[in-house]
């Protein structure tokens, strides 16, 4: 810069105003030299273990264990020492005021042009997060959910062919229904009421039915059986798809899933899916064994299983496949962190953004984004074990508006590692 015109004052403005310059500039190049920034590494998948490589105590003590301190990937763009840097141009004095610069847009992967190998995916309350679709382009998931608001799985399909979309037409269940209500009959009629909706909304793959029915007893589940063997047979009737079951973290009881089977004979027969949700907390890992029964009742099982995440292997290990309907579709519709009855210690909140300094001290990442992404990470690879998994759905982005009842759940903030975990993962 010219400062030879300038008087001897000014020239000490510049000066001292250049001095202050450099000494920032020299201050945020340390500081984004000491980043490290390890390159993502795909997940690799080992068989199944033959023998128990899980102690039941003390926690944690996972089949494949989160990563330790310091081996955490970071799942973000590098940013490197030149981006941090401010361009410095001088403004004239008589100059006008510059227009304010645009924000920069967000760092996001380059896009791949086949599905992740990742069984991660998206649960969402409609489109209203533009971040959802841009996960979609770049990313290509194995499968997405919307409530509600389900035209746009339209889009996800035109963009991503081979991914799997799922629709739930929220609150129609009465529970005044159960065991009153003839459930075949019921079931024809949900279906007719609801036809118009699936006819105008081709994007949807597979139509769930009663979100989280609750089987306290078994006539209540052999009723909501009778139910669901109805549903999907009669969507399946008209040209249709069902994803049956839907049952909450936790349940139902060991005992209880015999009493289920017949929907799921129905759902295989009649072109459906089977679907659960899975939480946990403080991460994913939590209560997951080996040759130990995690619930009351179950056998002990050669592979990893824990009462609430891997919850779904009591299912297909004890009671489809000896039937030979191992190859039954799953997929877990709703998953992520959430503090529902947790066998762990940790707990210090109800989602994800409460457990950052948890994470940290387990290795998992400094930032609370990251931490989330690699416990997310530890479930996918036992996911990818299971062919009959489809993947699961990350609850849940679209909930942004401060009036939302799951607004602190809202998944926004982590979309874009979670993106990069996604592309890295072929």
């Amino acid at each position: 810069m010219d400062v030879g015109g300038l008087g001897l004052s000014q020239r000490e403005n510049v000066m001292n105003w250049r001095l202050i310059v450099i000494k920032l500039m020299s201050g945020l190049y340390l500081a984004a030299c000491m980043v490290s920034q390890p390159t993502p590494a795909p997940v690799t998948l080992a068989p199944y273990p033959v023998s128990t490589a899980i102690s039941p105590a003390p926690y944690p003590a996972p089949t494949e264990p989160l990563p330790v301190a310091g081996a955490h990937q970071i799942y973000l763009p590098v940013i490197t020492a030149e981006q941090l840097l401010p361009t410095i141009t001088p403004i004239p004095p008589t100059a006008a005021p510059a227009e304010p610069t645009a924000t920069p847009a967000p760092l996001w992967p380059e896009a791949i042009n086949s599905l992740t190998a990742s069984k991660l995916g998206l649960h969402a309350l409609g489109p209203s997060d533009p971040y959802i679709m841009e996960v979609v382009r770049r990313a290509r998931p194995r499968v997405i959910k919307s409530v509600g608001d389900v035209g746009w799985l339209t889009e996800v399909k035109a963009v991503s062919p081979e991914t799997v979309t799922i629709g739930r037409i929220p609150s129609w269940e009465q529970d005044h229904w159960i065991e009153t209500a003839d459930p075949r009959q019921l079931a024809q009629d949900i279906v007719s009421k609801q036809l118009e909706q699936y006819r105008l909304n081709p994007g949807v793959d597979y139509w769930e039915g009663w979100n989280e029915f609750v089987a306290e007893t078994p006539s209540r589940m052999q009723w909501f059986a009778a139910f669901e063997a109805e549903r999907a047979c009669q969507l399946q009737a008209n040209g249709f798809k069902a994803a049956v079951g839907g049952f909450s973290t936790g349940v139902p009881e060991y005992d209880l899933m015999d009493d289920f089977l017949p929907a799921l004979e129905a759902a295989k027969r009649c072109g459906g899916i089977f679907h659960l949700h899975e939480y946990n907390s403080p991460a994913m890992d939590c209560g997951v064994v080996t040759g130990v029964p995690a619930i009351p009742g179950a056998p002990a099982l050669s592979v990893p299983a824990g009462p609430l995440t891997l919850r779904y292997r009591y299912w297909y290990e004890g009671y489809l496949k000896p039937r030979g309907w191992g190859d039954l579709p799953l997929v877990i519709s709703e998953a992520g962190i959430d503090k529902i009855n947790s066998p762990c210690p940790g707990q210090v909140g109800g989602t994800w953004r409460d457990f950052g300094e948890y994470w940290a001290g387990r290795g998992l990442g400094e930032d609370v984004r990251q931490g989330y992404v690699n416990t997310l990470a530890w479930y996918d690879a036992q996911l990818r074990q299971d062919a009959y998994v489809i993947g699961a759905t990350i609850f849940t982005a679209g909930a942004m508006n401060p009036d939302n009842i799951w607004q602190a759940y809202d998944i926004h903030d982590v979309m874009i590692p979670l993106a990069f975990y996604l592309v890295s993962q072929r």
